[in-house]
């Protein structure tokens, strides 16, 4: 009987001190269930802003080669283009700036570049252009997406 009064005794000290030692943890954003380190945060970003040029140089050549060549949608359209990638690259110089993806500073961005995202969507949207190039806004958007969905914003819709 005394052993088992022993051991009990030793089995609760032995769980009391595990329960106070320090265990590693994640860091979660305040707004969201899904815990990100500042790495995951930066790769998308990484992405978006390599994939954006890249898309802005094929969406570019597309545009030459479709009906809207030489008119002034084509200019505006290009100009879409040219703003999601200036936005996306700003995006990368203030995320690895700051390295904090709560910064009010990286939030304003992510809003602006979403906002430019948003503009070319809608001229994706509207025209038709080479299934190809269509493709690699499929994949831009998802990664556009991705970015929405770690501040909780509402994604690009889309092609119906």
């Amino acid at each position: 009987m005394r052993f088992h009064i022993v051991r009990t005794i030793v089995l609760t000290a032995s769980l009391l001190s595990l329960a106070g030692m320090p265990r590693p943890c994640a860091a979660q954003d305040a707004n969201s269930d899904t815990i990100m380190s500042p790495t995951d945060v930066g790769s998308v970003v990484d992405r978006l802003q390599k994939q954006s040029g890249v898309f802005k140089e094929e969406f570019g050549r597309a545009v030459s080669h479709s009906m809207i060549d030489g008119t002034k949608i084509e200019e505006n359209a290009k100009h879409r283009a040219d703003d999601l990638h200036g936005a996306a690259s700003k995006l990368g110089d203030v995320f690895h700036d700051k390295k904090d993806k709560n910064n009010p500073a990286v939030r304003e961005q992510v809003d602006r570049t979403l906002a430019a995202a948003s503009e070319l969507n809608r001229v994706m949207a509207a025209h038709r252009f080479t299934d190809k190039l269509h493709n690699d806004w499929d994949v831009l958007r998802g990664e556009l997406n991705g970015l929405a969905g770690m501040y909780q914003l509402t994604p690009l819709q889309g092609n119906q």
